[in-house]
């Protein structure tokens, strides 16, 4: 891990992250975009998923982390949607922190539809919630994840 990475700080606990990791193993790590100052609230359910390696993007990925990476941002796009968002944006954008990122964005009800996606965080009804209800909701999350809805295997079985 890079010792000035804002991304690597996350993943170590220097910097703390709503209700901390949602999945975290040896290649990957999810979580709630964190509270940066000067911002007092957060966006619920803004998540990223992040390779334990420090790496700057998808090129940089070995099969085994590219497939790990790809499994998490379905898992917890399910989540999000069975938490009720009408949608969840996928991107990848990379130009401030050069630690890979994917951030899931989710679309939430009574989002009029003149907000574009890259707005739906800031319009001035967004949902914005403290700390406390932050980490509240990641937990929904992680009770989501644990229900055999949101994870399906392609094991061939129905």
């Amino acid at each position: 891990m890079s010792e000035t990475c804002l991304i690597c700080d996350e993943l170590n606990g220097a910097v703390s992250v709503p209700g901390g990791h949602l999945e975290s193993t040896n290649l990957l790590a999810v979580f709630q975009c964190p509270i940066l100052s000067p911002v007092t609230d957060v966006f619920p359910g803004y998540l990223f998923v992040v390779p334990q390696r420090h790496v700057p993007g998808f090129a940089d990925l070995d099969d085994t982390e590219a497939a790990a990476i790809g499994v998490a941002i379905t898992r917890w796009s399910r989540a999000l949607e069975a938490a009720g968002a009408e949608h969840v944006y996928v991107a990848r954008i990379g130009h401030g922190v050069p630690h890979l990122h994917v951030h899931l964005v989710p679309r939430w009800p009574g989002t009029p539809d003149d907000v574009s996606w890259t707005d739906v965080d800031e319009w001035p009804g967004a949902r914005r919630v403290g700390a406390a209800a932050a980490a509240d909701f990641v937990e929904e999350l992680r009770h989501a994840v644990a229900d055999s809805s949101v994870n399906r295997s392609s094991d061939g079985a129905d």
